[in-house]
């Protein structure tokens, strides 16, 4: 008799979320290299838009999708813990509903062993209602968990959360050993992958339905950022060969019947020379045509004419560059990364490809401690006057990061604070209703200066968008120390 494990991605427990090309990759990997090894994988996936149940309760033929294959979770309002329940905004469990999950287990065998993934630290909420409800109908089955959550804080998940095993950082091999004891499999640790392209791709035809493929060229950063742990959850920065890259996306794309592919990536063009640019020519010369995004944020001072040409060539829908802040001494924390310069170069040649402003974004920081709004607005403003639409991206403090400390030491949270407060939706360091409205006022004239930019006609002047925002900004300040 084969030995069978249950792989289980979480709901996500917040304020908002969306569908954004999210796919539980690291879980798919997993699972994939298990199976082919010889254990039966079942999977059930928390977040899934077309279960058959949930969507006959939505009354629907297909969930309500917009571009390239995303769209939003089924969402349920359930009450707001009480250390984030100052935030005027309802609270939700999104992805099925519990009891469509619970008919999901009552369907399965009991397994040898249960292993869920765990995502963003303040999203714990949601595997820690996997294992609680796991526990209840398969008493004495080992539960094991991974992922970004279970790496950064393995204390508080191990305390809070409470599985059996907790895994921390790339978890392969971690869990194949784990799991060759369980089920007394020896094999499965037996000539082990030691390079990432000997992996079998991962399981996607677990889930339901794919609506895109999801892709990673790389693994890790060399990049030290203060205010981003990728690092801390993989600390080597491992590229792919550029033929496994295509031969993945030209296989998995058929097979899967998309046409949109989105690069996981935190440093997809290092090294453009040797890796990204002979994948788009590879991709070019078969003649398949794709969609391809690069939600992560990539880094402009890479972006020369040829790689632009290139993207323009084989079809990048999304283009988002990161670039963080203009000012100065953000950019030596942030190790140069980019510059202001770098950032027009790259804005330049991609228009020179063919683009219009319009069609790149960036990605701008927003509520970093000690951060002047006076930054925030400089750096929407030099985004905004080039043509590039403006994506706000709120700190969230990560634990293990140096702006995380920073953030103690300036006394926002303790040490000791709950990962709820964590969460970027209610730009921790403002945790109070006036902060909240500071940094949401910034975020609606941001969306005004875009519409701008999309529709070719200025709504607001960068002379009147600095007004707006200071304005509130000190309206907000004297309110706060005048009580």
């Amino acid at each position: 008799m084969k030995h069978r494990i249950l792989c289980i991605n979480p709901w996500i427990y917040d304020f908002a979320a969306y569908d954004y090309f999210s796919k539980p990759v690291g879980l798919l990997y997993i699972a994939s290299f298990l199976r082919e090894r010889g254990i039966e994988v079942d999977f059930i996936d928390c977040l899934d838009k077309w279960h058959p149940e949930l969507l006959r309760r939505q009354r629907r033929s297909k969930p309500k999708m917009r571009k390239y294959g995303t769209g939003h979770f089924h969402r349920e309002v359930v009450p707001t813990p009480e250390c984030i329940d100052f935030i005027p905004r309802h609270y939700a469990r999104y992805g099925l509903p519990e009891d469509i999950f619970i008919a999901e287990l009552k369907r399965l065998p009991k397994p040898d062993a249960i292993l869920t993934t765990s995502f963003m630290t303040y999203w714990y909420m949601g595997p820690k209602r996997v294992v609680e409800i796991c526990r209840e109908f398969f008493p004495g089955v080992p539960i094991i968990m991974g992922g970004i959550y279970a790496t950064l804080m393995p204390d508080h998940a191990g305390s809070v959360i409470k599985p059996d095993y907790l895994i921390t950082g790339p978890g392969e091999y971690k869990i194949s050993e784990l799991l060759s004891d369980i089920v007394d499999m020896p094999e499965l640790i037996q000539d082990f992958p030691t390079n990432i392209d000997d992996f079998p791709y991962p399981a996607f035809d677990l889930l339901r339905k794919n609506d895109y493929l999801v892709v990673m060229a790389s693994r890790g950063c060399p990049f030290r950022c203060t205010f981003c742990a990728t690092y801390k959850i993989d600390n080597n920065f491992t590229q792919r060969q550029p033929d496994k890259v295509v031969e993945e996306i030209l296989t998995q794309a058929a097979k899967l019947n998309v046409p949109d592919v989105a690069f996981y990536d935190d440093a997809l063009l290092m090294q453009a020379d040797k890796r990204v640019k002979p994948i788009l020519r590879e991709i070019l010369q078969s003649g398949r045509k794709f969609r391809f995004h690069t939600p992560n944020g990539i880094h402009g001072r890479y972006i020369d004419e040829e790689l632009a040409e290139l993207m323009h060539q084989t079809n990048f829908r999304t283009i988002r560059i990161s670039l963080e802040s203009v000012a100065k001494e953000r950019m030596r924390d942030i190790h140069n990364k980019i510059t202001p310069g770098d950032f027009t170069r790259a804005v330049n040649n991609l228009t020179r490809a063919g683009y219009q402003p319009k069609d790149i974004e960036t990605y701008i920081i927003m509520g970093l401690p000690n951060q002047p709004i006076e930054e925030v607005i400089d750096t929407i403003l030099y985004a905004s006057e080039l043509g590039a639409r403006v994506r706000l991206s709120v700190f969230s403090p990560i634990p293990g990061t140096k702006d995380y400390d920073r953030a103690i030491e300036n006394g926002y949270f303790p040490a000791d604070a709950d990962p709820l407060l964590t969460n970027k939706t209610i730009v921790p360091l403002s945790p109070t209703k006036e902060g909240y409205q500071c940094f949401h006022t910034i975020a609606h004239y941001a969306h005004q200066l875009n519409e701008g930019v999309r529709n070719g006609a200025s709504i607001l002047t960068p002379k009147e968008f600095r007004y707006k925002v200071l304005s509130i900004s000190n309206q907000i300040s004297s309110f706060v120390a005048s009580n």
